[in-house]
């Protein structure tokens, strides 16, 4: 597993060399004022460098989670759930208006 850490870390550093190179030639074609050129050539050179970059800091972050003891990891648990309101059909005592009672409303009274 050591090499697959070094691999990575020298292919960023040798894809950072690629994409400084290619700004060095992009600079060359502006100062020689071939402008259309050099625009394609800087988009070039900044995706190989940002790819350097990445692979440097994925070789980095391997090496740390490699030497990071397994008893620093917290142990999974359940996920927790926030209680939710129901979705069910509400009972029909709850909806309904008016009375309790027929004898209630045979007297006129109103709640």
């Amino acid at each position: 597993m050591r090499f697959a850490y070094w691999s990575r870390e020298l292919a960023g550093w040798a894809l950072i060399a690629a994409g400084l190179w290619q700004f060095w030639n992009t600079y060359m074609l502006l100062t020689n004022r071939r402008i259309f050129e050099a625009g394609p050539s800087a988009f070039i050179a900044f995706v190989v460098f940002r790819g350097g970059l990445h692979l440097l800091k994925v070789a980095v972050a391997a090496q740390a989670a490699r030497s990071m003891p397994d008893s620093a990891q917290p142990p999974t648990r359940k996920a927790s759930r926030m209680a939710t309101k129901s979705v069910a059909p509400t009972p029909a005592k709850a909806v309904l208006p008016g009375p309790k009672s027929r004898a209630a409303s045979a007297n006129g009274a109103a709640d």
